[in-house]
């Protein structure tokens, strides 16, 4: 009996040894995300924005996120193409801007209808808000994070043009319906391009004007080749942030939550929301302090341009409505909603 014991206290001490000296499972390795944006990585938004919240999604993962940034410059940086390479898997998240795929957010752009909207912020919250609702079928190809609503895009020129009857007959850059359908109507040629190509065709003359936020007159070098600057809000840019959905669907438990609840909805838009107007204030300042001529939309010139921008947006809902889109019941949701996020301070 006493061997016995002697053999099961040796049995016990190997086993012990054993599960000392036994390799531990490795930790499992980082997920990696692709990220695309057309913005350059030395971009004020970006600087201010973007690259800030990927970081802080890399750190707040503790060591199980990882994300590649292909930005201006990198072979996936074309602004036209962000949301085909998400929808298509080719990233895994991108940034881009919608009103560069015509037709195909045409109910989210219900947003971009003249003069509706007046601080970015605000609009951000309102329209995240209602997004679930109203625009999860627009977005059906992507798992959505959030739509990016820009401070109200004025008019810069390069001549010293003020007033509306001196815009006719003017070639300006637009972007979104509300805007080029707003300028048809008052003598003003739209020209569609993105960003990026504004400031050559300005330079050269092909184009009088743009329209844009401020923070875009630096990004995108604009304040460099225009002088005179009309605060008409004739519109706001629209952007989406969303990741693949195999992306999404590939992540642990854990990073989905991470995802979901700290870099998905209104607090996100409102982050991008409030870094445009920091930086847009700033960069007006800086060109008044160049001699910019910085022009308020007359009364006159909104009283008599209000009619007209009503008109084109009741046209734009009528026919969203003859496809079957309920286009009239999101914008009304959506001038409720703006009132509401106002009433409560705007506090996200």
């Amino acid at each position: 009996m006493k061997r016995t014991y002697i053999g099961l206290g040796l049995g016990f001490g190997l086993l012990l040894g054993l599960a000392v000296i036994a390799p531990q499972p490795a930790s499992a390795a980082p997920v990696t995300l692709k990220f695309s944006t057309m913005e350059s990585p030395n971009g004020p938004l970006t600087k201010c924005f973007m690259i800030p919240m990927l970081d802080d999604m890399v750190a707040e993962s503790k060591g199980k996120l990882e994300i590649q940034k292909f930005m201006g410059g990198t072979a996936f940086a074309n602004p036209l193409l962000q949301y085909q390479q998400v929808a298509q898997g080719v990233m895994d998240m991108s940034q881009g801007v919608l009103s560069y795929t015509p037709g195909q957010f045409s109910l989210t752009e219900v947003a971009t209808m003249p003069f509706l909207i007046d601080d970015a912020k605000v609009a951000a919250i309102a329209l995240n808000r209602l997004a679930p609702t109203y625009l999860a079928a627009e977005f059906k190809d992507v798992h959505l994070l959030a739509v990016l609503v820009t401070p109200p895009l004025y008019i810069h020129m390069r001549g010293d043009e003020t007033s509306l009857d001196a815009l006719k007959g003017k070639r300006i850059r637009a972007t979104g319906v509300g805007a080029i359908n707003l300028f048809k109507k008052l003598g003003i040629t739209p020209v569609a391009m993105p960003a990026p190509a504004i400031y050559e065709n300005l330079q050269k003359g092909v184009i009088d004007g743009a329209i844009s936020e401020y923070t875009a007159l630096q990004a995108f070098r604009i304040g460099e080749v225009t002088h005179t600057h009309i605060q008409a809000n004739v519109s706001s840019a629209l952007l989406f942030l969303g990741m693949s959905k195999a992306a999404y669907a590939g992540l642990p438990s854990d990073l989905k939550a991470l995802i979901d609840n700290r870099f998905t909805g209104p607090a996100v838009a409102a982050r991008a929301a409030g870094c445009w107007d920091t930086i847009g204030k700033g960069v007006a300042a800086e060109l008044k302090a160049k001699g910019h001529q910085f022009v308020a939309f007359s009364p006159a010139d909104r009283a008599k341009a209000a009619p007209i921008a009503k008109q084109v947006t009741d046209d734009y809902i009528a026919g969203l409505e003859a496809k079957g889109k309920k286009a009239r019941a999101f914008y009304d949701a959506l001038v409720a909603e703006m009132a509401k996020v106002k009433a409560e301070g705007a506090k996200l």
